[in-house]
């Protein structure tokens, strides 16, 4: 058996799967967080998490880590060369031989690009921007929150929604319907209570309140408010930036295809897409003689970490691959 192991791990859960290259098996584990950085303990309590996740997939299997040819593994935080350098040691300690780690928003190219290259944005719990040429050249832009100026993902969108709401109450801003959809939720009618309610919230449960939050922003906007339409449109704008600042360090060959792939739930499956909209508007207008294909990405991450995994070891099985992930065997 030629086994080889993909990991996309992001700040709220984490995909691993295995996969046969002899019997075209596919095993796929849902998992936490696997970011360093939503850890209570950080890099310290990075190798536990991993270790769990690992021993419970492979017993599914009645395998061991020396029996994985290959692994590939994207997991957000893996931002610096000290990340990586240190959470290499971790997966050779916990016995992985062979593997390539970078940042989650790489595998989003090798799952939604033929040829396995162009730029992914991710847009989920976080914003990256990733980009890879058929030179191997890499790039990565974003990825640290506020440090690399991100206007993507929820945890960087929410305060920004809150803040439209604050300001409408207390700054004499013009009126947003996410006030009267969060108040609704809240289930207050009293301005003063508005910040003590949210801070109660995101005490009590941060990851359920953005989650919800967030929902509510895409869903006002969809409905055509002004405030939550800028909002999306700001994050448009940079995200633009950032991808176009990765072509701009990259290698492409005139005429050669640029696949923008667009991967994360806010851009997969938030009700409303005027950020991907206005991403695609003005990329055209920064590029407007290149051959931009833009595409939502339709599977999992993890299936680039798959495909990746096999192409370290000369084994095409993309079809087979994206099959079988299409027909949710992951969900």
């Amino acid at each position: 058996m030629r086994y080889v192991l993909g990991v996309d791990g992001g700040g709220t859960k984490t995909h691993c799967a295995l996969y046969d290259a002899d019997t075209g098996r596919l095993d796929m584990l849902p998992w936490g967080p696997a970011n360093h950085g939503s850890m209570a303990g950080g890099l310290k309590e990075l190798p536990s998490v991993l270790r769990g996740m690992f021993r419970t997939l492979l017993s599914r299997s009645n395998i061991e880590m020396r029996d994985i040819e290959m692994g590939v593994l994207g997991l957000a935080g893996t931002d610096t060369a000290e990340q990586h350098r240190i959470i290499s040691g971790i997966l050779t300690e916990l016995g992985l031989s062979r593997f390539v780690l970078c940042n989650d928003a790489y595998l989003g190219i090798k799952a939604g690009s033929a040829g396995g290259t162009g730029v992914c944005a991710i847009s989920g719990t976080g914003c990256c921007i990733a980009g890879m040429d058929s030179k191997g050249g890499r790039v990565q832009i974003g990825g640290r929150g506020e440090y690399t100026g991100d206007l993507g993902g929820s945890y960087m969108l929410v305060p920004r929604a809150v803040g439209l709401v604050y300001s409408q109450l207390f700054r004499e801003k013009p009126f947003t319907a996410l006030t009267t959809a969060i108040f609704r939720w809240l289930d207050i009618t009293d301005r003063q209570d508005f910040m003590e309610f949210i801070t109660d919230r995101l005490n009590r449960d941060r990851a359920g309140t953005t989650l919800e939050l967030c929902r509510i922003l895409f869903q006002t906007a969809a409905e055509g408010d002004e405030a939550a339409l800028s909002l999306l449109e700001a994050s448009g704008v940079s995200y633009a930036g950032g991808i176009a600042g990765a072509i701009s360090q990259l290698s492409f060959a005139p005429g050669e295809p640029l696949e923008i792939i667009f991967a994360g739930s806010l851009f997969t499956r938030a009700e409303c897409d005027h950020t991907q909209k206005t991403v695609e508007k003005l990329l055209r207008e920064r590029f407007p003689r290149s051959g931009l294909l833009f595409h939502k990405l339709d599977v999992p991450c993890v299936a680039g970490a798959i495909l990746w995994a096999l192409s370290e070891l000369g084994i095409d099985r993309r079809d087979n691959v994206l099959r079988l992930f299409r027909g949710g065997i992951w969900l």
